[in-house]
């Protein structure tokens, strides 16, 4: 006949070594028949003595009440437990390994599928993940490359915008008669002697261009080398 008991923890012992289960396991059960104010599923022992006992199925949730009991002296004391005579222990046990069978091969398959679906679930969304990065980099990729053609293109029309540096020898050959009395009179060649200069060098390049400054000195009355000189660091500097 079977009965069932709270049984003092103390009194029971087990044929399994404790060092057989993780002690991570032994804890989170412990703590789960702690909050659960007892154990779920009762222990399957059999009567060594007047108040001893052994068990029979359910190692692992007495070693679990026992490591509770050690947490919890006197919440942890008492487990419950099926107490079988022993005409109907290996029928007990037969059932108790029976029902763990069952109850084992649905849990590990859906363990199997948990991982599984959190892999495949981790795989999609690294997948996704990638595909946005690339995305993003590929409009911030093309964001840049028409930021910089709109700044050459800013560039090239300020560029054109800026005055240009006049080369002393186009000057001489391509000013108009006003332009180079206003850039010989920034030489400090002013009145009549810059009048004569001038009517020399237009009537000068009419006949052939300059070719260089040593030519102008040669060919224009008036423009002596020291002269040229002082026009040419002025002019070096203007626009």
């Amino acid at each position: 006949m079977t009965e069932y008991y709270l049984v003092d923890v103390k009194s029971i012992t087990s044929n399994v070594p404790r060092s057989q289960f993780k002690v991570d396991d032994l804890e989170r059960i412990a703590q789960s028949i702690l909050a659960a104010g007892g154990l779920v599923s009762p222990v399957l022992l059999k009567q060594t003595g007047a108040e001893t006992y052994e068990v029979l199925a359910g190692d692992l949730a007495y070693y679990a009440a026992l490591r509770a009991k050690e947490i919890a002296p006197r919440q942890g004391e008492m487990v419950n437990a099926f107490v079988v005579s022993p005409k109907q222990q290996a029928t007990a046990i037969a059932q108790a390994a029976d029902f763990s069978k069952t109850q084992e091969m649905p849990i590990i398959s859906d363990e199997k599928k948990s991982i599984q679906g959190l892999s495949e679930g981790s795989d999609l969304r690294l997948t996704n993940l990638e595909s946005r990065l690339d995305s993003a980099f590929r409009d911030l990729k093309q964001s840049q490359e028409r930021d910089v053609k709109r700044l050459e293109q800013e560039l090239s029309e300020v560029k054109h915008q800026l005055p240009q540096k006049i080369e002393p020898l186009d000057a001489f050959n391509n000013f108009s008669i006003s332009e180079l009395a206003q850039k010989l009179a920034a030489a400090n060649l002013r009145g009549k002697t810059a009048a004569k200069v001038i009517e020399a060098i237009e009537k000068e390049r009419k006949k052939a261009k300059f070719t260089s400054f040593s030519d102008i000195v040669t060919r224009v009355n008036g423009l002596s080398e020291k002269r040229m000189l002082t026009i040419l660091d002025t002019w070096g500097g203007m626009h």
